[in-house]
């Protein structure tokens, strides 16, 4: 008798059951990569508060920065490259860039010592940050205003 083609094939035999074997490791892999990740240090208040006033201070010295380049490049003439505005204009724009420089600035440090071993420090300069944006931003008005008036 011969074999039918229309037959369904009979099932391969279970694999014999084998002792459990150590696995498989590259001869370039490093043990100590398998090992679990040593625990980060826990985030301590001081380190905190000194993100938080450092990030104030920064915001202190970009206002600072501003205004002194406001009194002394500032002109009240109506002619030169800067016509349009006097102490006011580049106190405004002075400021505006050095805060956009502290913010990014602010950013990559603040999210690298969260991602690192640092995340006290870290969320500090981040909460610091952004409790300093509306505080600059009153004082940047009230100094814009001043100028403009004197």
């Amino acid at each position: 008798m011969s074999d039918n083609p229309y037959r369904a094939p009979t099932p391969p035999a279970p694999p014999a059951a084998s002792a459990p074997a150590a696995p498989a490791v590259a001869a370039w892999s490093d043990p100590s990569l398998d090992a679990p990740p040593p625990p980060r240090r826990q985030v301590e208040a001081r380190l905190v508060w000194r993100g938080i006033f450092t990030m104030l201070g920064a915001h202190a010295l970009t206002m600072l920065a501003g205004l002194l380049a406001g009194l002394v490049f500032g002109q009240r003439t109506g002619s030169g490259p800067m016509s349009d505005g006097g102490h006011a204009y580049v106190f405004v724009v002075v400021g505006v860039f050095a805060q956009f420089i502290l913010g990014i600035v602010a950013l990559v440090t603040g999210i690298g010592g969260i991602i690192g071993k640092d995340g006290g420090k870290g969320s500090g300069i981040l909460i610091g940050w952004v409790a300093g944006v509306p505080a600059s931003l009153i004082v940047g008005i009230v100094i814009t205003a001043t100028l403009a008036n004197a």
